[in-house]
């Protein structure tokens, strides 16, 4: 939490061309032709005869269709569909590349030999597999049945071929294009995927807050949420990654839920303080980018999942992780707290370690960790993202600017030289200016990347009631772990500076 209590709360488009005849100026009266269609279907057979073991194909290629002949400038590409008993094994194809004179270059192959066929008494209908495959995606509504598509085929699976529908809907919620796999007399779901791309948007957002990217709090206030220049020239351009295409900011790892209901059938999601779909464009941007960077030093198992970000939806000044719902609260009181990168990165961190380590802090020094994470991954964050050097060792400067009279204005600091057992204070968020000093400064000393390496591998040793000796002492090993202990002596050294041993 925040501030001063702890609340952890499709199918392929096929285009089949006859392969002209091809004229290369060599001079007057030179020229080169390149083979017809039919010769080059010749040709293939004959070489996946010639190597059907190789391929484990039946010799006589009789489960094979052409599908495509399809010639570019260098090259021609031949097309199989592999079938059984005249329909297709879906997805299981195979291309032959050759090139202008009819050589085999290359052959790509997904052919699945099998052993039998399982036998069906009671085929369902088209429709009832459509109605089969809705259901097991939770689809709220029937789709658009003029896009949508029902065809019967097999698929291969430890060498039976199983009697299934191909069936693909297009639904508004959940939104996409989804492919189901149906068992074609008990209706079982074997398979789905969501077939729309993943699209990129643009959109403005503050990189880490005004006050960092401005160097002073001159001139900039939150008065009610209203635009100023100096507010406005803080605004940059970046990119929305992973949108799922729907228009809303719903994405890989964001799924923003708010009042604003914010949409872009262009996603382009350009907008200044004064509009709440800037909070929802800020908190997807940095929210997507913080686990893409988790994702970028090694971990694709750390809360990669699309997250509910709930903004400005709550209106006191404070936000928070639910561990029930697993949902990220941002409130809207004073600054919005959805405005300053630093706070969104504070809040995550608790996904993060909950993730991780379901339940954690449930010890007191447990919750100072997981406060004192937050503010580590807080300020690591801003500090990546800014120019000047102003604010170092302090997060969330703009969001703090409603009640805070230091300068920089700090929600809270990591470089108070607190030591424990001497400042605890037994208030999760003061004590956890302990626990991130130590993790702020590994950063100093190994850079951001290998001290978030390190204590993000940490986390896997803790418990929900781990104590500050239990976290250290899985910094250092996770450092034997990833770098074979390199850094062992000046871990010591930091965290006897906070009082903290790591044996």
């Amino acid at each position: 939490m925040k501030k001063r209590k702890s609340i952890i709360v499709a199918a392929s488009i096929l285009l089949t061309m006859t392969v002209p005849t091809v004229m290369a100026e060599r001079g007057a009266h030179s020229q080169a032709a390149v083979i017809e269609t039919s010769d080059v279907r010749t040709a293939a057979d004959q070489y996946l005869r010639e190597h059907a073991d190789k391929y484990n194909l039946k010799e006589d290629l009789s489960d094979l269709n052409v599908e495509t002949v399809i010639n570019s400038e260098n090259g021609t590409y031949v097309r199989y569909q592999q079938t059984i008993e005249g329909a297709p094994v879906f997805s299981n194809q195979v291309t032959v590349t050759l090139d202008q004179t009819g050589k085999v270059l290359l052959v790509v192959s997904d052919y699945v030999p099998y052993k039998s066929v399982e036998k069906i008494k009671n085929k369902m209908s088209k429709e009832d597999a459509e109605s089969k495959a809705l259901k097991h995606i939770g689809a709220k509504d029937n789709g658009n049945w003029a896009k949508n598509s029902k065809e019967f085929g097999y698929m291969v699976e430890d060498g039976v071929a199983i009697p299934i529908y191909r069936v693909v809907v297009h639904t508004d919620e959940p939104f996409g294009a989804w492919e189901s796999y149906i068992h074609a007399e008990n209706g079982k779901l074997l398979k789905k995927r969501n077939l729309n791309q993943r699209a990129t948007g643009t959109g403005k957002v503050f990189m880490p807050n005004p006050v960092a990217t401005l160097g002073s709090t001159t001139g900039i206030t939150d008065n009610r949420d209203a635009d100023s220049t100096s507010l406005n020239n803080q605004l940059k351009a970046v990119s929305l990654l992973g949108l799922d295409g729907s228009g809303y900011l719903k994405g890989s790892y964001v799924n923003i839920y708010s009042k604003a209901k914010t949409f872009s059938s262009s996603n382009t999601f350009n907008f200044t303080r004064s509009n709440d779909s800037f909070e929802d464009v800020n908190t997807y941007y940095h929210i997507d980018t913080l686990q893409r960077y988790i994702q970028s030093i090694g971990f694709q198992n750390i809360n990669n999942r699309s997250i509910k970000a709930n903004v400005n939806t709550y209106t006191k000044d404070n936000s928070f992780y639910s561990p029930s719902t697993k949902e990220l609260t941002f409130g809207s009181g004073g600054v919005d707290d959805a405005e300053d990168a630093g706070i969104i990165a504070h809040e995550y961190g608790h996904s993060i370690q909950d993730n991780q380590v379901p339940g954690f802090g449930n010890s007191a020094e447990g919750g100072a960790m997981g406060e004192g994470f937050g503010d580590f991954l807080g300020a690591t964050y801003e500090d990546s993202l800014s120019t000047n050097g102003y604010g170092k060792g302090c997060i969330g400067e703009w969001d703090a600017t409603s009640y805070s009279s230091s300068n920089p204005p700090c929600l809270r600091r990591l470089d108070n030289n607190k030591v424990y057992p001497r400042d605890w204070a037994g208030e999760v968020h003061a004590d956890g200016e302990i626990w991130s000093q130590g993790e702020y400064d590994m950063a100093q000393a190994f850079g951001r990347d290998i001290a978030t390496k390190i204590i993000l591998q940490s986390h896997f040793s803790l418990t929900p009631n781990a104590t500050f000796s239990d976290g250290a002492r899985a910094i250092k090993q996770a450092d034997v772990l990833l770098y074979g202990g390199a850094h062992g002596a000046q871990i010591d050294s930091i965290w006897a500076a906070r009082g903290i041993s790591t044996n």
